[in-house]
């Protein structure tokens, strides 16, 4: 029997029902179970750990899912204001995702980063982001949660098309040109960091998804809209995930 391949996630803290200074390490089971439906044993990567830690850790994983999750401290991509919308900052995540993806980097081992993740693959590889779409990009498309019902109402919409570019990995994965997604958010690639490209955009113009240029020494991918949502209504988002882990098999 094939052994499966590790996947590390990164985990984030929030309040525990304890109340106090009690707090809970926690990942969005939607992720784990895409990952574990498409072959992959996750494991959550605890806050906290040193740098000697985390690349002794990686060691023993074949692969890297950076989730979707709040914003990245402007600081780490050189911006020195944050933009007033700019809420729930992490400095411990930042660190945990920043530290691993560069490792991850580093050791040539596969990532797939998804919302937040892909922000955070961009900024490890020396990008930029728009701090606020809709303050700094003309566009008629709301990329943005609008908080007019339940975040499980609207994880599966449909809000907007992204148009796959020619002549990359993306391209050769999906078996459409332009597909459909969600969209939960208001910031976006910038400046594209080294040795990425983009892969795919909305009608607007943002940035939707980022790759490797050279998919084939060192796989790497991030997309915008949250994929681990549409996997039934839209299939080919399962493909994602499942180009991911056969890079991760090596």
């Amino acid at each position: 029997m094939e052994q499966k391949p590790i996947i590390f996630i990164t985990s984030l803290r929030i309040p525990s029902p304890k109340g106090g200074s009690f707090s809970t390490v926690s990942v969005d089971a939607s992720y784990l179970d895409v990952l574990s439906t498409c072959g992959a044993t996750p494991l959550i990567v605890p806050l906290g750990l040193s740098q000697n830690e985390l690349e002794s850790l990686a060691d023993k994983a074949q692969g890297l899912f950076i989730p979707g999750g709040a914003d990245i401290n402007p600081k780490q991509y050189g911006a020195s204001n944050a933009h007033e919308s700019i809420v729930d900052i992490s400095d411990e995540r930042d660190e945990l995702e920043l530290s691993l993806a560069k490792i991850f980097i580093e050791k040539r081992k596969p990532i797939f980063g998804v919302c937040r993740g892909a922000q955070i693959i961009n900024v490890a590889m020396g990008g930029t982001l728009h701090q606020d779409i809709q303050s700094e990009v003309e566009t008629e498309i709301h990329h943005e949660y609008d908080k007019q019902v339940s975040l499980a109402e609207y994880f599966p919409k449909e809000i907007h098309r992204v148009i796959i570019s020619e002549n990359t990995a993306l391209a050769s994965f999906l078996p459409l040109s332009r597909i459909t997604v969600n969209s939960l958010h208001h910031q976006a690639v910038k400046d594209i960091g080294a040795g990425l490209r983009i892969c795919a955009r909305a009608e607007d113009g943002i940035a939707e998804a980022i790759e490797s240029e050279d998919m084939d020494t060192r796989w790497i991918l991030g997309v915008q809209w949250h994929p681990e949502m549409l996997t039934e209504k839209h299939p080919e988002n399962k493909i994602l995930f499942e180009k991911f882990i056969e890079a991760a098999r090596g």
